[in-house]
């Protein structure tokens, strides 16, 4: 039986014992923890952009869950609009308290950038993850194009959630809670998504690395909440003080 090296043989590694390890890892040896290998197969002939990989259940299940979140999440705001518009006076379910509240932030240019409604547009990219991590889940490569189309869809999803985050802030002074569910959602999804294309070898960037990456996506996530977490208790700190005062 081939050694399995624990988490501190591994990190004990030089980058080139670790890339040779996974070298040999992808040829059916055993991988590293959390990140499984895939059976090999032949991609002679296959164009680079064509170069098809897998990725482990346990990305499929950031992507299902994490999109099934956000597809809630997404309805939620889409059925507050229709009320809204039904009932201009009306209190909505998401209207809190004067802190955290949806209705500032549905009928105005910032939550229609496209013409239609953000969550409209959430709802159909969330809805395509979920497919994605259904077939992933189910054994499915997916080709090295569409790896990079996720690495860049994700990367625009945390640009909204920035820009957002800022039109709270400093337009509404106000808190959508389905939108920071949204985001919430987002962020999990983004990190791990680029770590497992950089494992796979997709960004260019050494497998050894691309590996390293993949394992601590969870720290990148929850440093990305802490940062949103500090400014939003920065920005309304008067206004949490005379919530709960």
């Amino acid at each position: 039986m081939a050694h399995v090296p624990t988490e501190a043989d591994i990190d004990a590694m030089s980058e080139e014992e670790l890339e040779a390890f996974l070298n040999r890892a992808s040829a059916g040896s055993p991988g590293d923890e959390g990140l499984e290998s895939e059976p090999p197969q032949d991609t002679s002939g296959v164009p680079a952009w064509l170069t098809p990989t897998g990725a482990p259940r346990s990305y499929a299940w950031t992507l299902i869950a994490g999109s099934s979140l956000g597809i809630g999440a997404s309805w939620e705001l889409m059925d507050a609009e229709l009320q809204q518009l039904r009932e201009p006076m009306g209190q909505l379910t998401c209207d809190i308290n004067p802190l955290v509240s949806c209705g500032a932030s549905l009928n105005v240019w910032q939550g229609n950038l496209l013409g239609v409604p953000n969550a409209f547009l959430g709802a159909m990219a969330f809805a395509v993850l979920l497919a994605f991590g259904v077939l992933l889940l189910s054994g499915v490569r997916l080709p090295r194009w569409i790896w990079w189309g996720l690495c860049a869809g994700s990367l625009g999803g945390l640009a909204f959630v920035a820009w957002f985050l800022g039109v709270s802030v400093l337009t509404f002074g106000k808190l959508c809670p389905w939108c920071m569910s949204i985001w919430a959602a987002t962020i999990p999804i983004a990190t791990a998504t680029w770590g497992q294309a950089a494992a796979a070898g997709h960004l260019g960037v050494s497998r050894a690395r691309g590996r390293r990456l993949a394992r601590r996506h969870w720290w990148v996530a929850i440093g990305l909440y802490a940062v949103i977490v500090v400014i939003i208790l920065t920005a309304f700190w008067d206004q949490w003080m005379a919530l709960v005062s």
